[in-house]
């Protein structure tokens, strides 16, 4: 096998003692399995086997391998694990047999085991059992290199209706996929000059304002399975919240129209705050959902209860909301709020309109840009699996008390954002954030762990790292990126972990360094 080729085996994993992760594969022309060492979850999401006989393999991975003599093929296999899945990192390998080099990091569901390293724990088991599996991506979870630079935007695609973001399917690092709020998802390839429609929506969407085609999951297993998740308006009802699974059609181009199943169904009283992102959490492998207050302003008035929605856990609005989507209806997973009364579909509560969501797809952590209502507009950093959390709407805004202005206890029943930034003191105010992805590329290797986000009425972009459970000072980048006067509608991330920035105008950018 030559040095650096990318292959395709049977791979399961075992560990028969070791604290390393083995796998076992059938190479070409054998008719029995080959064993080889690996230091690194090479393929977080597979089933974990004892060492013997078995060569099933839960699903079939890409699995980047290289030839002996120490040289390994790059990259990392992160995803969410199944039952029995393997959540595993580290750095290195033995020179004799097959390398991986990098990290990886999953999600390990019922009967996940941990290696050494920067794997996580056990999560996502319970009553509906493990989240989904994953395939490896090509994300670099390196640290960051390299003296700092400078950086630019680099057009990509125009001429999109009003784009919110821009994403790529697991397993598939040719295509992206770039959402338009009136109800298209346009697929970019990169042997075309110009985007095709992948899917059309805009017969079942309620457009306007902040209603319309809002967010767009791959299944971690999408490359086998085909299935994805959309969360838009639904014209039928004026705009309440629907969440449905598509499939891929006949070619990876174009999506079956008909839709699958409706996962998710949530009345909206107002027609603003509907929240927007859904995403695959790399860690568990459960579908996430952020939901906003219900509309109006200060989660008052027609469709509030008296302490507001976000604080109410007998609604979802105002809250993250984490299901299984293995089976439909949905599942629930372990480790969501519990109690008389509550919603089990909550993860997190106390929010006034997490737009957008993203996970940190070496880590798991989640960030969560929550817009706000009249001075503050605020971050949270949610490190892998510690949900439950009381974000604080509408009690507070951002750090600060909101209702009531005087006395609301921040610190017995809330938890404070990392980040803050106040609208006013700017040529151009800001006024909502949005929020973006952390940086995982390798065109500029020194912003590697960078959070990026920015603001929708100013065009300011900032980035910020968080490590070790603190996060540094923000970082203003709108200067090298000329984007002042931009609406920032959505950032994006392709498989090789490049961030995207996408202006309500028109333009989807990527972000290269100068």
């Amino acid at each position: 096998m030559a040095r650096g080729r990318v292959v395709q085996y049977p791979i399961f994993l075992c560990r028969d003692g070791d604290p390393r992760y083995h796998a076992v594969m059938k190479l070409p022309g054998s008719t029995s399995p080959s064993l080889v060492t690996i230091a690194v979850s090479v393929a977080a999401g597979l089933a974990v086997f004892a060492c013997s006989s078995q060569e099933l393999v839960w699903p079939a991975p890409r699995f980047d391998a290289a030839a002996a003599g120490g040289g390994g093929a790059s990259g990392s296999g992160l995803g969410g694990s199944g039952a029995g899945g393997a959540d595993a990192s580290g750095a290195g390998g033995n020179g004799g047999g097959v390398e991986a080099s990098g990290s990886g990091t999953g999600g390990s569901g019922a009967g996940g085991a941990d290696a050494s390293g920067a794997g996580g724990n056990g999560g996502g088991a319970g009553g509906s059992g493990g989240g989904a599996g994953g395939a490896g991506t090509a994300l670099d979870c390196s640290p960051p290199s390299g003296g700092e630079g400078a950086l630019k935007l680099t057009p990509v695609v125009s001429g999109i209706t009003r784009p919110l973001l821009l994403k790529s399917a697991p397993g598939d690092p040719t295509r992206r996929f770039i959402v338009s709020q009136p109800g298209q998802i346009f697929v970019l390839k990169d042997d075309a000059p110009e985007p095709a429609v992948f899917l059309d929506l805009r017969e079942l969407i309620a457009f306007g304002g902040e209603r319309g085609l809002l967010g767009l999951a791959f299944h971690p297993d999408y490359e086998a399975n085909g299935r994805f998740f959309v969360h838009y308006s639904d014209k039928v009802t004026d705009g309440d919240t629907r969440v449905v699974e598509f499939r891929r059609g006949e070619t990876p181009d174009v999506a079956d129209p008909t839709p699958v199943a409706t996962y998710l169904e949530h009345e909206q009283p107002q027609t603003n705050h509907n929240g927007g992102s859904i995403e695959f959490s790399p860690r568990d492998g459960f579908l996430y959902l952020g939901l906003g207050d219900g509309g109006n302003s200060n989660d008052y008035g027609p469709g509030h209860s008296a302490i507001g929605n976000g604080q109410d856990l007998t609604t979802l609005l105002g809250k993250m909301v984490r299901i299984d989507v293995a089976t439909h209806p949905y599942g629930i997973p372990e480790g969501n709020m519990t109690g008389e009364g509550v919603r089990p579909e909550i993860w997190d509560y106390g929010l006034r309109n997490p737009y957008r969501f993203s996970f940190d797809g070496c880590t798991g952590d989640l960030y969560i840009a929550d817009v706000g209502q009249r001075l503050w507009e605020e971050i949270h950093i949610e490190p892998a699996g510690q949900g439950r959390k009381n974000y604080g709407w509408r009690l507070m805004e951002g750090k600060h008390c909101f209702v009531p202005a005087e006395s609301c206890d921040p610190e017995g029943i809330t938890t404070l954002p990392q980040v803050e930034y106040p609208h006013a003191g700017q040529v151009i105010e800001d006024c909502s954030v949005t929020g973006g992805y952390v940086y995982r590329g390798s065109k500029i290797p020194w912003l590697r762990g960078a959070y990026f986000y920015g603001d929708y009425c100013s065009g300011r972009i900032w980035t910020l790292t968080f490590e070790g459970g603190a996060t540094t000072a923000p970082v203003d980048r709108t200067a090298d990126l000329e984007t002042l006067g931009f609406a920032i509608a959505g950032f994006g991330q392709d498989s090789a972990g490049e961030v995207y920035v996408a202006d309500f105008g028109g333009t989807v950018y990527r972000v290269d360094p100068e």
